[in-house]
């Protein structure tokens, strides 16, 4: 994937990232939002999820209360993969919010 390819995708994944986060009902007073490419979630307990783009290795970067992960784009299986564990990145998602907010999310 080339540098214009991953800004794109990038980009439409925190989009929709964003839109489907916004149609959980369990997430929905949740303060969201994206700037310059960095997609924001803040907890009522002030506490924050980030994901953003990181263009010059074209990853895709979650810092949450679990701590930091890096996803790479794979094209074989259209998935963001976590770069240690191997893990999807909307699974991780799914974990992460669902231990935050105490209820099963699924994105």
């Amino acid at each position: 994937m080339n540098q214009v390819s991953f800004s794109v995708q990038a980009e439409q994944t925190l989009e929709e990232l964003m839109e489907r986060m916004s149609a959980v009902d369990e997430l929905t007073d949740l303060d969201m939002d994206i700037v310059d490419g960095v997609l924001t979630i803040e907890f009522e307990d002030r506490s924050k999820l980030i994901l953003n783009r990181q263009e010059p290795l074209r990853q895709i970067w979650l810092a949450s209360p679990e701590g930091p992960a890096h996803f790479g784009y794979d094209a074989h299986s259209d998935q963001w993969l976590d770069d240690k564990e191997g893990h999807e990145l909307v699974a991780t998602l799914n974990r992460v919010l669902s231990l935050k907010v105490g209820t099963d999310i699924s994105l």
